[in-house]
This record gives structure tokens, C-alpha cells and sequence, in this order.
């Protein structure tokens, strides 16, 4: 199913590329990240290849952003102090006026460090169950030699409910991460949820990006509240950002 499922969208992908290169948007002529992308392709001549990348940005932009971005804002309103804490920084930087339209840049995001740090706090709780990698030449791991052909899985949702890594590993503690360099684009040691070496997510730092931002604006506009207690993870899903056993319904109010 999967195998078809992927043929199938990689057609469609096909047919609408053109359409997507000869897009522009109404306003300033602006591009796409998907256009800026093709454009890439095309220069490195490998044009073929886009179908590929744009079932990739699909996949991941759907099962793994918008997952985090919900988790987090769970997480977020399941511990007061931290909302509280959020909502004050928000109002400092943006106002209280949630009515109103707001941009955000960069320099807004550097005064916001506590929303990047529950993002991935959320994440470091949610990670995927396993991580697969092709063993390219035989490689031994203590007293074992893994031969080449052969798949290793690493597990980042164990690794990082591992104490001797992150001290009261099941807590939601946000604050750890202000150890982490991440103005030099480095997370915390042991931190496996987009990967590790050359093979690492290639988007992470756009998702974060992408992440904070979807959280400023709904605190900034809408009054929450988790209707639910916060549920735990399902056990049996492996690939991705774990799902919800439970429902988890909040509740939005316009400022």
C-alpha cells in the first residue's frame, strides 16, 4: 500500500511541477520555498529529481511539524507557570492587542527563548521510536562486528529517557535546553530526534522556525485551554513524532 501510495503521489507531483515553477504569487512577486527549491534543483541539473523533493517537503512538513506544533502547545498549556510565562513575553515584544496583525522576525524570535526550548523539549518527549540506517561497510560495536547490507535502528525515544543524559527524563523541564549552544545551530548532547552526522534532518532549523512562529500567533491571538489532561504517548507507533493514545481537545477564545 505504501509502495503504491507513493507512486501515486510522485505522478501527481509530476504533472503539477510545472505549474508550480511558473507560479507567482500576487503580492510582490514573491517565491514559494518549494519554488526556491526547484530553482536549486534545477541549477545542480538534476531536474528529475524534483517529484522526490516535493513529496519529501510534503512528508515531512505534515508528519512531523504540524504534530510537534500541537504537542508543544499541549505541553505548553499543561503547565501554567510556563504559559504564563510565555503569554509575558509575547505581550512585551508584540503588545497585548491580540487583535491585531502582527510580523515576526528574527530579532522577535531571540527575545522569545523559552517557546524554542518547549518546542524541543516537546520533541525530545515525542521523538520518533527508531531511526534506520544502512550499514555501508562492516563496523563493530564492542564485541560485535555489524556486517555491510545489514540495518541498524537507534532509538532517540529511549536515548532520551535515558537519566544519565537528561536528568528526570519523563519531566517537561524546558529549561534544560538553555545549555544548549543553539545560536550556533548545536542541541544538546545525546539529542537524536533529527538524526546525527551529514544524514541529519535537512529542514530541522526550518521547522523550528516554522514551529515558533504557528505558537506566537495563536497565544498572541486566542485565550487556551487543554480541555484534557495531556496524554501520553501511543507505545505502538514507531516512525515519526509520536501520536496521542488519547484525545487532547483545546479550547480557543479570540483576545
Amino acid at each position: 500500500k505504501w509502495s503504491k501510495s507513493k507512486k501515486w503521489l510522485l505522478a501527481l507531483f509530476e504533472k503539477t511541477i510545472p505549474d508550480i515553477k511558473t507560479y507567482k504569487s500576487v503580492k510582490n512577486n514573491s517565491t514559494t520555498l518549494m519554488q526556491a527549491m526547484l530553482d536549486i534543483i534545477e541549477t545542480e541539473r538534476k531536474e528529475e529529481e524534483s517529484p522526490n523533493y516535493g513529496l519529501l517537503i510534503l512528508w515531512a512538513s505534515l508528519s512531523n511539524a504540524v504534530p510537534v506544533a500541537s504537542w508543544t502547545l499541549a505541553f505548553i498549556l499543561s503547565h501554567p507557570t510556563v504559559h504564563e510565562t510565555i503569554l509575558e513575553g509575547i505581550s512585551s515584544v508584540f503588545g497585548t492587542a491580540g487583535k491585531d496583525k502582527i510580523k515576526v522576525s528574527e530579532d522577535d524570535l531571540k527575545k522569545l527563548p523559552l517557546i524554542k526550548w518547549c518546542i524541543l523539549e516537546a520533541i525530545r518527549l515525542r521523538a520518533p521510536g527508531v531511526i534506520t540506517r544502512k550499514v555501508l561497510k562492516p563496523v563493530k560495536i564492542l564485541n560485535y562486528t555489524v556486517p555491510s547490507g545489514d540495518l541498524l535502528m537507534l532509538s532517540p525515544f529511549w536515548l532520551h529517557r535515558n537519566p544519565k543524559y537528561f536528568p528526570e527524563p519523563e519531566l517537561f523541564k524546558p529549561e534544560r535546553w538553555k545549555k544548549a549552544n543553539l545560536e550556533k545551530h548545536a542541541f544538546l548532547d545525546w539529542f537524536l530526534a533529527f538524526g546525527s552526522g551529514k544524514y541529519q534532518c535537512p529542514g530541522r532549523w526550518f521547522a523550528l522556525l516554522q514551529i515558533q512562529i504557528c505558537i506566537i500567533l495563536i497565544l498572541y491571538k486566542y485565550d487556551c485551554r487543554l480541555l484534557d489532561p495531556l496524554p501520553k504517548q501511543n507505545p505502538l507507533h514507531l516512525v515519526g513524532v509520536q501520536q496521542p493514545e488519547g484525545q487532547c481537545r483545546i479550547e480557543f477564545k479570540q483576545r
